[in-house]
């Protein structure tokens, strides 16, 4: 498992929201590097805080992308808002165990997910946007 890298395959044809993904995918990178190579003693600290940034963002990112939707009038915004709210259901759960002590098991699965829904979201959902356009 490695770092997502941008590259122009992740755009969606809308500046702005090429520029949240880049900054969505630098906070999942360093939430990767923070669960897979942290500290014991600091793992929780910086895990909790990264979620919860990352919490936040996905809040506004998926709120600008919705927007986004309905200026164009994206046929199939109500589907993917339900993958948005899945997704921040997902990291809300996960943020939760953190911060009640349960750090999960197995990091790299919970990387590896959260790594697999981005770059899927991005390159087949959010791509649909410049079909559409």
């Amino acid at each position: 498992m490695s770092h997502i890298i941008w590259d122009v395959s992740y755009s969606v044809g809308n500046e702005e929201i090429d520029e949240q993904h880049k900054r969505w995918i630098d906070i999942h990178n360093r939430l990767h590097d923070e669960l897979l190579t942290g500290s014991v003693d600091s793992l929780k600290k910086m895990a909790t805080s990264t979620l919860r940034e990352m919490h936040r963002y996905v809040n506004h990112h998926f709120s600008c992308e919705e927007q986004y939707m309905l200026e164009i009038g994206f046929p199939e915004a109500r589907e993917h808002w339900r993958l948005h709210k899945d997704f921040d259901n997902l990291i809300y759960s996960m943020l939760r165990e953190i911060e009640g002590g349960d750090i999960p098991v197995l990091n790299s699965e919970l990387v590896k997910i959260m790594q697999n829904w981005m770059v899927n979201h991005i390159l087949i959902e959010d791509r649909k946007f410049i079909d559409f356009t």
